[in-house]
Formats: structure tokens, sequence, C-alpha cells
């Protein structure tokens, strides 16, 4: 029997999230290595470039004596994750990149402007990152997601949507020389599957997958079946060693 080693694992959630979004998928690995899962909350007032790469400054600085780490990045956390693996190699042992893209989606730029003045529609939100059936399920994912969205902090979440609007890392991507898995839901219409395909290609020697069925955040409404993924990816990467 392959027995996973102890790991390291730093988990970056998206925007307007906190790190509670983890709470599932870290009590799964807890027993399999460290566990940290940093707040990615812009600096108050920030409104300038390069949000990503400043919060990867953050997460490096602080996260710098327990590397290396095994870094998933979901969304604007993503983003932050290959900033990280880019500018900081040292600290990344293996990147898996849920539902992000490494390349500008400019219509954020409207929403962010929604945001910011407190026009914020909860359910079209949610509508956009879970299925008919987890709402309808309405499990702790998607009670907990209900709850960041109307209490997000207006000016806090505008900035990160700013960020992404204007994200572009793709001249950079090639230079990630860890192991990578890509993962894209089908129905996702932000992270889109031509996007993560097109990044995905970027990166060398990276494994995609796409999730039949899936919408932006589906793969945290099971998060044992997410922690098993993460683990199998570490497994199948030591056994190819």
């Amino acid at each position: 029997m392959f027995v996973v080693p102890l790991a390291r694992w730093l988990l970056l959630p998206g925007t307007p999230l906190s790190p509670e979004v983890w709470d599932g998928v870290r009590a799964e690995l807890s027993g399999n290595g460290h566990v940290i899962t940093p707040e990615m909350v812009p600096p108050p007032g920030y409104r300038g470039s390069g949000l990503q790469q400043r919060l990867a400054e953050d997460v490096a600085e602080s996260a710098a004596a327990e590397a290396p780490w095994h870094v998933v990045g979901h969304s604007f956390g993503g983003q932050v994750a290959l900033e990280l693996a880019i500018a900081r190699p040292d600290l990344v042992s293996r990147l898996t990149l849920l539902c992000t893209r490494d390349t500008p989606f400019p219509a954020f730029d409207a929403v962010a402007a929604a945001v910011e003045v407190g026009s914020v529609d909860v359910d079209g939100t949610l509508g956009r990152w879970f299925s008919a059936d987890e709402l309808r399920n309405d499990g702790p994912v998607v009670r907990y997601a209900r709850e960041a969205v109307a209490a997000a902090d207006h000016a806090s979440w505008a900035s990160a949507l700013r960020a992404i609007a204007h994200f572009d890392c793709s001249q950079r991507t090639a230079s990630i020389s860890c192991p990578v898995t890509v993962l894209a839901a089908e129905h996702d219409t932000v992270s889109d599957i031509a996007s993560m395909e097109a990044m995905h290609r970027r990166i060398p020697g990276s494994d995609f997958v796409v999730r039949a069925g899936a919408w932006h955040m589906s793969i945290f409404d099971d998060p044992v079946a997410l922690a098993q993924m993460l683990l199998g990816e570490r497994r199948n990467s030591r056994q190819r060693r």
C-alpha cells in the first residue's frame, strides 16, 4: 500500500470569500499534513494594479519558513497562486488551479463599479457559482457563500474584481516548473473551459481536467471528494518519480 507522506497545504480562496470556504477540505487534509488558509483581502483603500502580485508577496513572506507547499488556489486565489509559483518557485512543490484564468476578464470592470456602490445580486451570484440542484440542497458551502456575499465589504470586493478584470500573467505562465493541475468547470462562465485549456497549454507538463456538469464553486459542495482529489494528485506525482 502506498502511503502519502505528510504535506504542507496552502489553500487560497476566491473573492469575496474567507478561508472558511476551505473548512471541509481542511478537516480532511489535516490528518495528512499542515494546512494554512490565508485571507485574500486587498489592503484598505487599495485601487492600484498588481493586487494578485501584492498578495502573493504577502503569502510568500508569511509562509516561507515552512515551505515548500502544495498550493491550491480557487478563482481570485488561483491568480495569487499563479503569481506565487512564478515569483517564488522555491516555495511551491505542486500547484492546483481551480476555476481560474491567467488572462484578463474585462467584463468585471462594470461588475466592480456596481459592487462598489452596493449593488449586489446575492441570488444571481450564487446562480453563477452553483448548480440548481446544489442550490436546492442548500448544503453548508452554499449557505456559507450566501452569507459571505451578502456581508461582503463592497470596497474590498470591488478592488479584487477590478484586479481580475485586468489580470494577465499569460506571458509568464510558461516559467512555472512544478507539477500543475488545471481544473475547469463545464458551466463556469468566467474561468471558462477555453481560457483554462489555453492556460494549461502554456504551462509545461500540466494536467487538464474538466468537471462535467460543474459550476464555478461546485467543487466545494463535496469537500471530501475535493480533498481526496488533492491527495490523489500528490500520490500520483510521487509515484511518477
